[in-house]
């Protein structure tokens, strides 16, 4: 598994945002920033072998699950299946990272 795999998530979702906000002209959250500044972060500690990194790539994939529990007015909920592939995702390299420094 190359390292670029790792930042998946964060390039993703950087791509998407910033479409939204040069298409739009709409600001995003700033819980947005933050997601993606996890996602980095997680990407980074999972490169350095730390397979607690996935932890932090963990908690966006959680809040995108929880979001999904709030109505916001959307006509297509995608949150939960997103949150639910984001989590998956990183449990996923957490392991291989563990399995892979044993």
């Amino acid at each position: 598994m190359t390292k670029i795999i790792y930042f998946l998530p964060a390039i993703i979702f950087t791509a998407f945002y910033g479409f939204i906000i040069i298409v739009t002209g709409l600001p995003v959250l700033q819980l947005v920033y933050v997601g993606i500044a996890l996602f980095i972060i997680s990407g980074t500690l999972l490169c350095k072998k730390k397979f607690w990194g996935a932890l932090l790539g963990i908690i966006p994939g959680g809040y995108l699950m929880y979001m999904r529990t709030i109505d916001t007015g959307q006509i297509i909920n995608i949150e939960l299946p997103l949150g639910i592939i984001v989590t998956v995702f990183y449990f996923i390299c957490g392991i291989y990272v563990y399995v892979r420094n044993k």
